[in-house]
């Protein structure tokens, strides 16, 4: 059965759920973004580059390949940076809602690319993920005025492009190599790109509780470096992007419920109405393509 590439993409999505909170919490416990971001590439790349060193069977890849890769993984990268910018000073259960504009992002990379047009049912879906994005956004009204930090928003938005690239490299390149193999690669990408973008930061301010790092680094390692990207690159190539973003979908409301059970963030039913429609949007922009592939995966 080929359903086991759905659920690998589910079970990513709702991993990436996690990352909100627990960067929270790791920043009210004093630690900073280059450390939070670095611990948990770091530990995230070596747990997958063990898992890796261990796998008796490896693809011999050219050299064009691998780089091919490695460049592939630096939107995973470019994401926890300004994924992780932005819940500095923005709502956790506000910035995923930033990042889920990677919906509409996704659809103009992919129309660009093919050299088309979106349809009237596309564009219609777009108004209804805005219209949603509009009203999830109530929750920051109701809270802290620093949940509208202009700079917060910016970063949750640049995150969101960068998971749209990330997406599209996922789905795109080196299809027919191993998870292990193609998560290897694209992960070490995304670690090296993240190891230089924080290392005069590192420098200068040094690294700080290794207890704190030890704990937030190994969570974020695996629900964010680790288990998405390996399970991400066994299933998407299978399913494609377009199913691939309704599963996505499922790291939404995994996100906003943790952020009320752990955070205590208050969450309007307004919110709740625009993250339905957000959720919407998404399997009525996907669904018909989704459908279609996934009858083909299934065969």
């Amino acid at each position: 059965m080929k359903w086991k590439y759905l659920f690998a993409v589910f079970i990513g999505a709702c991993s990436y759920g996690v990352l909100s909170t627990v960067v929270k919490l790791a920043y009210q416990n004093g630690m900073k973004i280059a450390e939070v971001t670095f611990a948990q590439f770091f530990i995230g790349w070596s747990i997958l580059a063990l898992v890796y060193s261990f796998t008796t069977v490896k693809q011999t890849l050219s050299t064009k390949v691998k780089l091919f890769l490695i460049a592939g993984g630096i939107p995973s990268g470019l994401v926890g940076v300004f994924y992780y910018t932005s819940l500095q000073t923005v709502e956790a259960s506000f910035a995923i809602i930033l990042l889920f504009q990677f919906v509409w992002i996704g659809i103009l990379l992919d129309c660009a690319v093919e050299n088309r047009s979106p349809d009237r049912k596309t564009l219609a879906a777009i108004l209804i993920l805005l219209a949603g994005t509009v009203l999830s956004s109530r929750i920051s009204l109701d809270g802290t005025s620093s949940s509208l930090d202009v700079n917060g928003i910016l970063a949750g938005l640049a995150a969101a492009g960068a998971f749209a690239l990330f997406i599209f490299a996922n789905a795109r390149i080196a299809p027919d190599i191993s998870a292990v193999q193609r998560s290897f690669y694209m992960v070490t990408g995304s670690f090296l790109f993240v190891s230089l973008y924080f290392l005069p930061a590192l420098l200068k301010e040094g690294m700080g509780s290794a207890g704190n790092i030890g704990v937030y680094g190994t969570v974020l390692g695996f629900f964010g470096v680790f288990i998405p990207p390996f399970l991400f690159a066994y299933g998407m190539p299978h399913i494609g992007s377009s199913i691939g973003s309704i599963l996505g979908s499922a790291e939404l409301p995994v996100t906003i419920i943790l952020s009320m059970l752990f955070l205590h963030e208050y969450v309007t039913w307004i919110q709740w109405t625009g993250i339905f429609l957000i959720l919407g949007a998404i399997i009525l922009t996907n669904v018909d393509v989704g459908l279609k592939r996934k009858r083909q995966v299934l065969k």
